[in-house]
This record gives C-alpha cells, structure tokens and sequence, in this order.
C-alpha cells in the first residue's frame, strides 16, 4: 500500500472543471464525460466497501445519478473525486445497512452474488499481484470504519483531510482508524490466518 497520496494531474483536474462547468450550464452530455474519468474508480472503491459485484454496480449507477442531480451543491474549489466519493460512500453504507436488514428478515446470509461469466472473485479482478491480494483480503474483514479509511487513504490515495471528509469525521479520527487497520494488517501479515478470521463488523 502506498503512504503517499497522489494530487490529480493538472490536465485531468482542468477537464473536470470543464465538464463540470459545462454541465452546469446545461450540457448535459457533458456529464458523460466525469462518468469516463470517475466510473473505474467509484466502481472499485464500492466494491471493496459492499463486497458484491450487483450491489457495487448499483451504489456506483446511483452515486453518479445522485452527483448529477446535485451539482449545483459541489464546491468547484475543491478537487471533484473526494466530493464523488463521498457521496458513493454514504450510498454503499446504505447498501449494507438494507441488505443486514434483509439478512436478519430472512434470518441467514444470502448468497454472493456473481455474474454469469464471472470465474474470478472480484479482488482478483482488481488487483492481479497476489501478494497485494493476500494484503487486500486481510483489508476486507476489517470493521467498516477502518475498512473504507484504509481504501480512500490508500488505494484511492486521498488525503487524511479528504477521507475525513468522505467519512463525516475529524482528520484524528481518520489517522485513528488507519493506525488500528495496520496493526491488524502486520498481525494478518505475520499469520495469514488472520485474514480470513474476526468479526466483521457492517
């Protein structure tokens, strides 16, 4: 996992604040284009949040339906994706919370879901190295808090402020969650039965 948060490379942030402003005022095709540059990632960060390939192409279809309808509210001062990503976010933890209330109506976990071709889980389509798939495994039964700190911070390379944000907490809250996600990260590390074990918590 890298430490080091990337900024957005002048060119594509200045195509952002094109299609933004062009959206704005009125284009609406203009729109397809922060799709392009924002759907791969939205897609990843929600998949690893929900943990199912339907329920992530959901929450990714409604966040950017969501960020559309709410444009007029984003700060065109700050970067685009942690506003995005907050609101895919808010829409995963959604996500969880109604399929934990269907599980309990139904009273056992449903199956996974899987599309008809798919022969791999989707970890192993998002991240090919398997040593990073052992790390990313041990990721995923992290406590929800820490889980999706640790994929903004990391794997999505935003800022502490920026997670803070997503996640509707302090930056010491943030750096809090990441600090407890990577001592049980090096424990997994040192016994890789450690990460498919523990509770999780959604």
């Amino acid at each position: 996992m890298s430490g080091r948060p990337a900024t957005v490379p002048a060119p594509e942030a200045e195509a952002v604040r094109s299609a933004v402003h062009a959206v704005r005022r009125g284009d609406r095709e203009a729109f397809g284009r922060l799709v392009e540059f924002y759907q791969g990632r939205v897609f990843g960060l929600t998949l690893m949040v929900v943990r199912n390939p339907s329920g992530a192409e959901e929450v990714t279809q409604d966040a950017f339906v969501r960020a559309f309808s709410y444009l007029d509210r984003y700060d065109a001062k700050r970067p685009f994706y942690p506003w995005l990503a907050t609101i895919a976010v808010r829409l995963a933890q959604n996500w969880l919370r109604r399929r934990a209330r269907l599980i309990r109506r139904e009273g056992t976990e449903l199956e996974p879901e899987r599309h008809p071709a798919q022969t791999t889980d989707p970890l192993s389509q998002l991240i090919t190295d398997e040593r990073a798939q052992r790390l990313w495994r041990s990721v995923e039964v992290l406590p929800l808090g820490e889980r999706t700190a640790v994929l903004l911070y990391y794997r999505q390379e935003m800022k502490v402020v920026d997670v803070a944000r997503v996640l509707g907490v302090t930056s010491g809250t943030v750096k809090t969650l990441l600090f407890r996600a990577r001592g049980k990260l090096r424990r997994a590390a040192r016994d890789p039965r450690d990460g498919t074990s523990g509770k999780e918590q959604t």
